[in-house]
């Protein structure tokens, strides 16, 4: 590996490490180039400014695990493997480099709209998913957008108690309930409003009093 390729990587890694722990406003350049063990020049030589790079550390990161779910919606068959199979990868993801993932996580509201309409994004993959299976009968018509929001967000609220230690263990353990818990969020928005209660629910009391 060549040595300007060697230092890039260090900056990009000390970045990501840092940024995760104290966010992009928390970190200064100096400290990046303290950990990666380069001259703050050196860092400069590949990113004008820290905003510049935890830009690139974003965007790359986050198109990149966009094509990767898109590769899975290419490979899989069947909504319940495909979901199975992305509900693994970000789990994976987590598990490879939480630093990372945290990172995403913390970054995600100011980089976002950034994205260009025209770049396929996690949410694009996972959407259009959704838009598969109902198009193939697999589930009842909903709203594609609704439906990747409940599948990403089980998986990333299960991903942020990992980081603050209220589950414990690799999270890709986690994944086989995790993907049941998104198909089974999916199935109830898919449900018709007025579909009758079942079981217990039948006679629960309503807030106003009363059986419902």
């Amino acid at each position: 590996m060549a040595r300007s390729t060697r230092v890039k990587a260090k900056v990009e890694r000390a970045a990501t490490e840092l940024f995760a722990a104290q966010g992009v406003d928390g970190v200064s350049i100096g400290e990046i180039a303290a950990l990666a063990g380069v001259s703050q020049g050196a860092l400069y030589r590949h990113y004008p400014s820290k905003e510049d790079l935890a830009w690139a550390l974003f965007a790359t990161a986050y198109l990149r695990t966009g094509a990767e779910l898109d590769e899975i919606r290419g490979r899989e068959r069947g909504f319940e493997a495909r979901v199975g199979a992305m509900a693994a990868h970000f789990c994976a993801l987590y598990d490879r480099d939480p630093a990372l993932f945290r990172f995403m996580l913390i970054a995600q509201h100011g980089f976002l709209p950034r994205i260009r309409p025209e770049e396929r994004t996690p949410v694009d993959a996972v959407a259009d998913t959704v838009g598969d299976a109902v198009r193939a009968g697999e589930i009842a018509p909903l709203d594609p957008l609704a439906a990747a929001a409940a599948i990403i967000g089980i998986v990333l609220q299960s991903a942020v108690f990992r980081i603050y230690g209220r589950l414990q263990g690799p999270l890709l353990a986690q994944a086989p309930g995790l993907a049941r818990a998104a198909l089974a969020a999916v199935r109830a928005l898919a449900a018709p409003a007025d579909a009758a209660p079942t079981g217990s629910q039948a006679s629960t009391p309503s807030a106003v009093g009363g059986p419902t």
